[in-house]
Order: structure tokens, then C-alpha cells, then sequence
């Protein structure tokens, strides 16, 4: 039941954020973060296909721990590209309410993340030693 609070908390926070309250450009590059997190997420698809993909933080019975790609550098990519897909729109919407929703976003997408990483370590006994070489979300910085 959690989870899938999670993942309805995550899709009405994404529709609050497209909500454009005004258009007040913040950042001039703001099509670069959505241009990037595409082609982050498909990049991802190509390594992670969408039947070992779950968008609900359980574990699938077959799921396979996935570690090339840009699962090297970080252990969820999707929600980094959601993130920055968010990001930029954001930025060019620009207006507070648009960055409260962002963040409560960036929390519900940790939260996510950290029930998966919690199942991932009972479902795979590598998953340990993966997280010792891999973080969160950002590449070589969370």
C-alpha cells in the first residue's frame, strides 16, 4: 500500500509542477535539463528493459540487478532524469509554488528509492558491494 501511495503522491506532484502559474524564464538553459534527462532515461531503457522495470518500489519475483549503463555510476536513474526533466521545467515556469512541488518530489522520489534500496539488499546479496561503487542520484556526488 505504501508503495503505491508513493508512486500516486509522485505522478499528482509531477502534474502540480506542468501546472504553469506564470512564465518567468529563471535559467536561459532550461531546455538543456529536459533535452538531457531524455536522453538520460533512454539511455536507461536501453540498459533496463521495461520488463525488469517497476515504477512501484517493490522488487519483481525475475527482476535482474542491473550494473551497466548508468547504473555504474547511480542506482536510480530514472528517478535522477524525472528529476532533471523536472528541473527544467521548473526553471521555466519559475515560480515558487512550481519549486515546492519540485522538492516535495525530490523527497517522494528518495523515499521511493530508499524502500527499493531497503528490498534490493534481501533480494540480491550483491546488492551491498553495488551500492559501495554506485550513488543515489548524481554521479560521483549522492
Amino acid at each position: 500500500m505504501y508503495s503505491r501511495i508513493l508512486v500516486a503522491l509522485q505522478f499528482v506532484l509531477i502534474g502540480l509542477v506542468l501546472i504553469p502559474k506564470q512564465t518567468v524564464t529563471f535559467c536561459p538553459f532550461w531546455w538543456f535539463f529536459i533535452l538531457a534527462s531524455t536522453a538520460f532515461a533512454i539511455w536507461t531503457f536501453m540498459h533496463n528493459r521495461l520488463g525488469n522495470f517497476n515504477i512501484v518500489p517493490d522488487i519483481k519475483e525475475s527482476a535482474k540487478l542491473i550494473t551497466t549503463g548508468p547504473y555504474r555510476f547511480i542506482r536510480h536513474p530514472m528517478y535522477s532524469s524525472l528529476f532533471f526533466g523536472m528541473l527544467g521545467v521548473v526553471c521555466y515556469l519559475s515560480h515558487w509554488v512550481n519549486w515546492l512541488f519540485l522538492a516535495l518530489l525530490i523527497v517522494v522520489l528518495y523515499l521511493k528509492a530508499s524502500k527499493e534500496e531497503r528490498l534490493w539488499c534481501d533480494h540480491h546479496e550483491g546488492y551491498s558491494c553495488y551500492k559501495e561503487h554506485s550513488k543515489y542520484f548524481i554521479p560521483f556526488i549522492l
